[in-house]
């Protein structure tokens, strides 16, 4: 091996690491920057997690329903 292809190679791996590490630092940035002013930095509540959960069912449940609805009502209008 000469000693252009071992300076390639370590300025490939410092390069590497630093473009790593600057999109993990941009990342943690854009993150904090989408987060709201009150909202914590850590893990949610899992009882809000829960009632999230619940909310989303929620309203799948009345869109299943709204589709039905809008499904009978095109056989009733058929006629």
């Amino acid at each position: 091996m000469n000693a252009n292809r071992i300076i390639d190679m370590i300025v490939r791996q410092i390069v590497r690491r630093l473009v790593t590490r600057g999109v993990d630092k941009g990342l943690d940035l854009a993150e904090r920057m989408g987060r709201k002013p009150g909202q914590p930095d850590g893990p949610r509540d899992p009882k809000a997690d829960r009632h999230m959960a619940q909310s989303a069912r929620r309203q799948g449940q009345s869109m299943k329903q709204a589709r039905q609805l809008t499904r009978q009502m095109r056989r009733f209008m058929r006629f």
